[in-house]
């Protein structure tokens, strides 16, 4: 079972601040590649957004992390 996560390093007043998060639907994939289609999906929609109101960042990870069930 897999679980998507995000850790954003986002520049705030000139300084590198990273945050991890999870998945605010809290969803749960039974295989790894449905996970990261999932994960590929959020990336770039995120980019996106990112893009478009032009925010600053250092760096922006999704993936996916083992879960235990």
């Amino acid at each position: 079972m897999f679980k998507l996560f995000a850790i954003m390093c986002l520049l705030v007043n000139g300084e590198v601040q990273c945050q991890a998060y999870d998945d605010s639907d809290r969803q749960i994939f039974d295989e790894l590649y449905k996970c990261e289609q999932q994960a590929e999906y959020r990336f770039y929609g995120m980019m996106d957004y990112f893009t478009a109101y032009r925010i600053p960042y250092e760096r922006i990870i999704v993936g996916c992390d083992e879960v235990d069930t």
